[in-house]
């Protein structure tokens, strides 16, 4: 989890502030650079070819330029979403870094790029799957990360199952009494396969690790296979929990809203009319 929150810190924070940085900065060196040219080339004369000249002078578009901006959205929107768990600040990063991409972005094709052609589009097209199957990936991921890499479900099991509460309330006793020993089995140094060059100056006989097994056999107890199965159970619970509110949500809130549909409903009654007459 530190690693994993070491990288999204590193890839919301620094990549995404450099990314800025590169597509602003790319696009206005090459203005620049096309705007000298053209001066010591000799500038247009009168105003009507001058302002030609200058829409000349922009930086020429690309038909994937949409592509790279919606790809690039769709990266952030993964990264936010499905390691949100471990890199809680990660929405509010891309929040920041979206609010001053998109003054970077209308700078840049306003003033630095030329125009790009218009064309009718019903919805946003594949994208809007893009983002339903990132969607239902970041629940699986998110409960995943909380199942099995969290200590919130151990420490409940061994609470209410294995530890001094399991009877009943104690008010005088902690119910984690325990806890610690109870996640470290331990391991005899005279079941290495050769115990007399592991042995050093300190005597040691036995030690312990962070996992789940019996002394004896090594082999995985009972409470290790109620644990996954408690995972496995949340993990599907949390799963249905989850996509039943975002099912919920998005029937809440339609894609278009009513008094949109119903202005396109008068604007075509009033075509109709107009026809008819």
């Amino acid at each position: 989890m530190m690693d994993l929150f070491l990288q999204m810190a590193i890839i919301m924070g620094l990549k995404q502030t450099l990314s800025n940085c590169m597509e602003y900065l790319g696009p206005w060196l090459a203005h620049k650079c096309r705007s000298m040219r053209a001066k010591l080339g000799g500038t247009a004369q009168g105003p009507e070819l001058r302002h030609w000249q200058q829409n000349y002078l922009l930086n020429p578009v690309n038909t994937f330029s949409l592509f790279d901006e919606f790809m690039e959205m769709m990266i952030q929107y993964g990264f936010t979403t499905i390691f949100v768990a471990a890199f809680p600040l990660a929405p509010l990063l891309a929040f920041f870094s979206n609010l001053v991409e998109i003054r970077l972005d209308a700078i840049k094709m306003v003033r630095l790029q030329r125009r790009l052609v218009p064309r009718k589009a019903k919805d946003i097209g594949t994208w809007l799957q893009v983002l339903e199957i990132i969607g239902v990936l970041a629940v699986i991921a998110n409960g995943m990360v909380i199942a099995f890499t969290s200590e919130f479900i151990p420490r409940m099991l061994y609470k209410y199952r294995y530890g001094p509460c399991r009877q009943g309330a104690h008010p005088a006793v902690d119910c984690l009494t325990g806890y610690i020993n109870y996640t470290l089995p331990v391991f005899y140094t005279k079941d290495f396969q050769d115990p007399v060059e592991k042995e050093g100056s300190e005597n040691v006989t036995e030690c312990r690790y962070r996992d789940y097994g019996n002394a004896q056999d090594h082999n995985f107890p009972e409470q290790s296979w109620v644990l996954l199965a408690i995972r496995l159970a949340f993990l599907i619970l949390f799963e249905h929990v989850a996509l039943c509110i975002k099912l919920i949500a998005a029937w809440f809130v339609p894609d278009i809203p009513q008094s949109v549909k119903n202005k396109v409903l008068e604007k075509k009654d009033q075509r109709l009319r107009e026809k008819m007459r």
